[in-house]
């Protein structure tokens, strides 16, 4: 028989939502999972679904030029949380990089395996980190030209590409503290210059790029364009602190289809977003990384609609679609693409503390109930921080945010959150 103590430590979720219910403020909704179950979901998928066996072991099937990508989706989910199958498959991962590259790294996989080095038993010297170190010495002294050299070589694939490679070398380089760390850095923001909408995912490349230079330094006055003034037209005047809000500029608003996630291109400003979901992954990560050292409110709007718009992407079996529609092909790159942003998502200060003391309690849930139903929310206030979602008005969304969190959810930011 269950004891009264048992019914006291019913979940406070489940009594907060019992006595709205019962108090008639609003009818049952259904929420979008949360970032942890869309985590697990995730991550269960991919370790299952790895190829165990074989030349390919530790590869997804047909999809083993993308290993870094979705690697280093497991390390961020084993950031989340913590799970030995997960980083055994990482770790799995990480053996067929090292083992198929042969010392010569796309810029996803050197990532990957800086993150697997951070949760090494020694993160400053174990092989993942050694195979990194080694790899950004050759190319500084070995390839023509140098670092410099092997960077503009990237000028023979698309633009958008090279960039979202050449970030994630720039991550990667300062994590080993490479001495030609800041030549990568200027070297991204010279690649970054010649997208446009002419390439295959300009967006997309914007989003990569503000993600790792927002890592690597400041985002401040540095004009985005090659030394010889050359580049598109859409960066004339464009300095990195402008890359934020060039990212929420390209985010469909409110009330149109596809809302919170990003349009693919620079110049659309009306239509159907096809809400492809590469486009809002990595401009969630770049908003997430500019709001470390920012405190615009209207960061946080964006983040938040852009975390509603990638959960509604995720199945509850762990699929990530082409499109945040769920439609379209499902990848498991995508996936791994998913886990990366989740994280970065989850190491924000938590939205629903709205009293902003440090966690989130009834204090909060009390706010935001006598705040209940009002519109026309707006900076600086969001009515009374009830409007968590800053839609403009107290509703259900932010109750589901809200109950999220509850009971007691630390609202700080760990000083060792990952990343770099």
């Amino acid at each position: 028989m269950k004891s009264a103590n048992h019914m006291k430590q019913k979940p406070l979720t489940v009594v907060f939502a019992s006595l709205i219910l019962i108090g008639g403020f609003l009818p049952p909704a259904t929420f979008a999972q949360t970032l942890d179950e869309a985590c697990t979901a995730i991550a269960n998928r991919l370790m299952a679904e790895q190829i165990q066996q074989g030349d390919k072991a530790g590869t997804w099937t047909s999809e083993a030029d993308f290993t870094g990508s979705i690697v280093a989706g497991m390390m961020a989910a084993c950031e989340m949380s913590s799970r030995d199958a997960w980083m055994a498959s990482a770790e799995l991962g990480g053996d067929y990089i090292l083992r198929s590259a042969e010392g010569n790294f796309y810029g996803d996989e050197a990532y990957a395996l800086t993150r697997l080095s951070e949760a090494a038993a020694d993160p400053c010297d174990n092989a993942w980190r050694t195979a990194v170190e080694s790899f950004y010495a050759t190319v500084s002294a070995e390839y023509p030209g140098g670092t410099m050299g092997y960077i503009e070589d990237y000028g023979r694939i698309d633009h958008s590409t090279a960039v979202f490679y050449i970030a994630n070398h720039v991550v990667a380089a300062c994590y080993v503290d490479a001495a030609d760390k800041e030549i990568w850095r200027q070297g991204l923001i010279e690649s970054l210059c010649g997208v446009d909408d002419s390439c295959l995912f300009p967006v997309m490349g914007l989003g990569v790029a503000t993600w790792a230079l927002a890592l690597t330094g400041p985002l401040d006055k540095t004009p985005i364009m090659d030394p010889v003034g050359q580049g598109a037209a859409y960066w004339t005047g464009s300095t990195l602190q402008d890359l934020p809000h060039m990212l929420m500029s390209r985010q469909v608003p409110e009330g149109r289809q596809g809302a919170g996630g990003f349009y693919w291109l620079f110049g659309q400003v009306d239509g159907d977003p096809n809400g492809w979901t590469e486009d809002t992954i990595f401009a969630t990560l770049g908003l997430t990384a500019a709001a470390r050292t920012s405190s615009d409110p209207k960061l946080d709007s964006a983040i938040l609609a852009a975390r509603e718009a990638l959960l509604s992407g995720v199945a509850a079996d762990g699929r990530v679609w082409e499109l945040l529609s769920q439609q379209g092909a499902v990848y498991f790159v995508y996936a791994g693409e998913m886990l990366q942003a989740l994280e970065a998502l989850s190491l924000l200060s938590v939205p629903a503390d709205i009293n902003k003391d440090g966690q989130v309690d009834l204090t909060d849930f009390q706010i935001l109930i006598a705040r209940w139903g009002s519109s026309n929310c707006e900076e600086p206030s969001w009515c009374d921080g009830a409007d968590i979602n800053r839609d403009g008005q107290v509703d259900a969304a932010d109750l589901g945010i809200l109950l999220e969190f509850l009971p007691n959810q630390q609202a700080s930011v760990s000083d060792e959150a990952s990343g770099m």
